[in-house]
């Protein structure tokens, strides 16, 4: 794969609102020191790693109401191209708070209820978008009423077309979408422990050395249901990657300093999918998407990253070799 643009497809699009405060103190009143809105949804933060990177990325997904069409303006003055089903209802809003100790709280809406026909509806706009793509990706979770089978027949679209997949998802849409094979799956550590059935609120941790062997794990067994590989994000720690016949663990640079974690799993995809368009083997594109999501940590917007700090942050990502 050479040259192209990815194609995203991201059903649950939202309006982030991102504010600072000293300290959250649930019961009381509290006022942000400062506050931003940026469009959000985990396509439209993907499609701004990718343009940072110099990748081009358009995103199909929902939008409605005022808070749709200001999520399309504010997508229109960052240049990123949005192809919306339009609605009647309003876009979700997603409230990020970030605190002075670093903490960080995030309260996402599940998005309005739509009607499981709009599936195919939403399905056939992805279909009029991917003359010129080279890659598709499907992203995010999905508002409720529409059918966990989404992202399968997404799969089936972009195979039909002879296009390679990245699937990031949760939940139901990641368990339903593995008897598909997509080409490649990109899940969380707990996504994909939820999808392999082993996740409880015990497991949850942030000790890097748990979180690198759970990653590990979870990748050798997604593996078998990908076509191409199975890379399971594991934080700050780095990412795992599997296919059916290697092994290895991408560690994540430590020289980063954290400013809002949201959206650096997207600005990871972006990175993954802008290295396979340059036609990068896997354990190139991986460095790449690692060294993306690690600069993302830095920046107060989800998904912005700069592309020289990305360059910086991949020179000190080495992978290792499992097995």
């Amino acid at each position: 794969m050479s040259g192209g643009k990815v194609t995203v497809l991201c059903p649950n699009l939202g309006l982030d609102r991102i504010g600072s405060l000293g300290a959250l103190e649930p019961g009381t009143v509290m006022r942000f020191r400062s506050a931003f809105v940026s469009a959000g949804g985990k396509g439209l933060n993907l499609a701004r790693a990718a343009a940072a990177l110099g990748a081009e990325a358009s995103v199909v997904g929902f939008l409605g109401g005022w808070i749709g069409r200001l999520v399309a303006e504010l997508a229109d003055r960052e240049r990123l191209a949005v192809h919306p089903y339009w609605f009647q209802a309003e876009t979700r809003v997603n409230t990020i708070v970030l605190e002075d100790s670093g903490r960080v709280t995030v309260f996402n809406e599940e998005g309005p209820r739509l009607d499981a026909s709009l599936a195919s509806e939403l399905l056939e706009l992805l279909a009029r978008k991917l003359g010129d793509s080279a890659l598709v990706v499907a992203i995010g979770s999905l508002p409720p009423g529409l059918p966990v089978a989404l992202y399968v027949e997404c799969v089936a679209l972009a195979r039909s077309r002879q296009l390679p997949v990245i699937v990031d998802a949760a939940r139901e849409a990641l368990v339903a979408v593995l008897a598909a094979e997509p080409d490649i799956l990109t899940p969380n550590v707990f996504e994909a422990e939820g999808a392999l059935g082993q996740a409880s609120a015990e497991l949850v941790t942030d000790d890097p050395v748990e979180l690198r062997e759970r990653a590990l794990a979870a990748a050798r067994a997604l593996a078998r249901a990908t076509r191409q590989a199975a890379i399971v994000k594991a934080g700050a720690a780095g990412a795992a990657v599997a296919t059916k016949e290697r092994l290895w663990f991408v560690p994540a640079p430590s020289a980063v300093t954290v400013r809002n974690p949201i959206g650096a799993g997207d600005a990871f995809v972006a990175g993954l999918a802008t290295g396979l368009l340059r036609g990068w083997p896997i354990e190139r594109a991986v460095r790449l998407a690692v060294a993306a999501g690690s600069a993302s940590v830095e920046t107060l917007q989800p998904g912005a990253v700069e592309r020289g700090r990305v360059e910086e942050l991949a020179g000190a990502v080495a992978p290792v070799v499992i097995e």
